[in-house]
């Protein structure tokens, strides 16, 4: 899914992927392929929104607010982050707004 394919999107995890923290390391297994992914804070956070009812605004809201990043930065990291995720198979689209 390309970054423009979630402006009108709600983002949702897949799958049973469970989750595993040590410190400031953050892992995702997702079953359903079988696969590990270590995640940043800043990927882990946009993960944990993608619960099926968050917009792609409203994350990047939420990311410019604890980051101190401009909107228009924080819209690009989320969409990125999102374009990655959705490759792993850690994330679809639920809806459109």
């Amino acid at each position: 899914m390309t970054d423009a394919q979630w402006s009108h999107g709600r983002p949702m995890r897949r799958g049973q992927a469970w989750v595993r923290k040590h410190g400031e390391d953050v892992a995702v297994f997702n079953p359903d392929t079988d696969n590990l992914f270590h995640m940043n804070r800043s990927a882990f956070a946009i993960w944990e929104l993608c619960d099926g009812n968050t917009s792609p605004e409203e994350m990047a809201g939420a990311v410019a607010e604890l980051t101190s990043a401009d909107q228009v930065q924080a819209r690009q990291d989320v969409e990125m982050a999102l374009v990655e995720l959705s490759k792993l198979g850690l994330v679809e689209n639920a809806g459109f707004d």
